[in-house]
């Protein structure tokens, strides 16, 4: 089964076996929420407003308590697992925020949470933005796997975000380059437990520092890495807000890899 946003009729989904990821703190406070509860086969903790890496106790603590609510409030669908961004600021709009060993250091500390509750939780890889904007860990495909190796818990495998990642090989000078590097983040494909599938722009670098999360096959992102996304055995979302016909496409699209 494949997953979609919450923002199509619950009869397009049953049409064609999708079901729905939701944001938790985001979608299910919206007033139609209740027409899809019944469809929910993933969960997104909310990070908005929060710092795991922060330096400043009182934020830290704040985040953590809000995380550990939102994956109680996450088992009441019936998931195994859990995505959380590493929602580690080292720098926002350039004035020091935290630090990776207190983001690391709280992010274990969940993961032992969700263990008590018999969740997993996946770590997405983040959008790499301008140094002046802000600097988040994990929106590279070394740090990321990093993450995943320095919290060292059973129950933590990753997200791979293709349009965030997009954002990441957009440094490369050339588009050959671009192309090849995005093959960096199935590095360790046995650490993948979920999987956020958009497309992007990276030949001509419009996905620089720009999260386009494009419906699959609209972008130019190489026809093998999406085969090797579909091939991965995790969840997929299509994480898009398009049209049904949109939506279909990119179903189309993948069954066509």
């Amino acid at each position: 089964m494949y997953l979609i946003c919450p923002c199509h009729r619950p009869e397009f989904l049953r049409e064609h076996n999708l079901g729905v990821e939701t944001q938790l703190g985001h979608h299910d406070q919206q007033p139609d929420w209740p027409q899809y509860i019944p469809f929910v086969r993933g969960v997104h903790l909310p990070y908005a407003g929060l710092n795991l890496a922060a330096t400043d106790k009182e934020m830290r603590e704040m985040s953590l308590q809000r995380l550990r609510q939102a994956i109680d409030n996450g088992c009441q669908y019936p998931v195994d697992r859990m995505v959380i961004h590493t929602i580690g600021y080292e720098s926002i709009e350039g004035v020091p925020s935290g630090s990776y060993d207190q983001m690391i250091s709280s992010l274990q500390s969940l993961a032992d949470y969700a263990a008590e509750k018999k969740i997993m939780l996946c770590v997405e890889n983040q959008v790499l933005r301008e140094s002046h904007i802000r600097r988040v860990y994990g929106s590279n495909a070394t740090e990321w796997l990093q993450i995943y190796q320095d919290i060292d818990r059973a129950n933590v495998l990753l997200t791979l975000d293709s349009s965030h990642a997009a954002t990441s090989v957009a440094i490369y000078e050339t588009a050959e380059e671009r192309a090849e590097r995005i093959f960096d983040f199935l590095r360790h494909p046995e650490r993948i437990g979920h999987v956020h599938w958009s497309d992007s722009r990276i030949t001509n670098n419009e996905a620089r520092f720009n999260d386009m999360h494009l419906v699959p096959g609209q972008g130019d992102l190489p026809r093998e890495f999406h085969k090797a996304l579909k091939q991965l055995p995790v969840i997929k979302v299509l994480e898009q807000r398009r049209s049904e016909e949109e939506a279909l496409a990119g179903l189309k699209f993948i069954e066509s890899l």
